[in-house]
């Protein structure tokens, strides 16, 4: 029953020297799981935004093996890192699309998918993602973060709401969380209570 398993030291960005259990069945992808299932503070929503390293070594192990196919041994020290492969995914329907500040008339060409409207973050992989950066503005700080994001599908463009406590508004009605909306040249997206508007081009 022992020999299923194998004991290995875990750093997870600061948090080093974590000792976990784990299958030696276990695919580096499902490990990946594992630790951001472990680590709250981690956003598991882009999984593919990390990678596990054995310690010191520059090339990620392999999503799709096991940790006894990469031979990993008892008490090998891994490291959750970033991926430095891109997040960002290219618009599949060949347009594009822009955002104008109506107070300032700055525009942002959204180029890219999911496509962020925030501000930066300590997080590489969030900054990466950032098309609309609103930290120079008046009333930025009551924008969050992440506050909402743009995709496509197919030409078509649409918005949807990613800060719980802090509304996106599309014309007159209210953005809800992971429900996405169609938003097309002329919509207004209004960001909680920041008096930031954003027309579609």
């Amino acid at each position: 029953m022992s020999d299923e398993y194998i004991e290995l030291t875990i750093d997870v960005f600061d948090s080093t020297g974590n000792l976990a259990k784990v299958r030696k069945t276990l695919t580096v992808r499902r490990l990946i799981d594992e630790i951001l299932r472990e680590f709250d503070d981690l956003d598991r929503s882009t999984p593919e935004a990390y990678a596990v390293y054995l310690k010191n070594q520059s090339k990620p192990l392999d999503r799709d093996s096991t940790l006894a196919q990469l031979d990993i041994q008892a008490h090998d020290e891994l490291e959750l890192r970033y991926s430095r492969r891109s997040v960002r995914e290219r618009l599949s329907g060949g347009k594009r699309l822009f955002l104008r500040d109506e107070s300032t008339g700055q525009a942002f060409a959204i180029d890219w998918q999911p496509a962020l409207i925030g501000r930066p973050d300590v997080d590489p992989t969030h900054n990466e993602l950032l098309a609309v950066n609103l930290e120079p503005f008046p009333n930025s700080l009551r924008v969050s973060r992440r506050h909402a994001q743009i995709s496509e599908d197919r030409g078509v463009f649409y918005v949807e709401s990613a800060a719980f406590n802090n509304p996106t508004f599309l014309n007159s009605e209210t953005t809800p969380i992971a429900g996405k909306r169609r938003i097309q040249s002329g919509d207004r997206i209004r960001l909680g209570k920041s008096g930031i508007v954003l027309t579609v081009m």
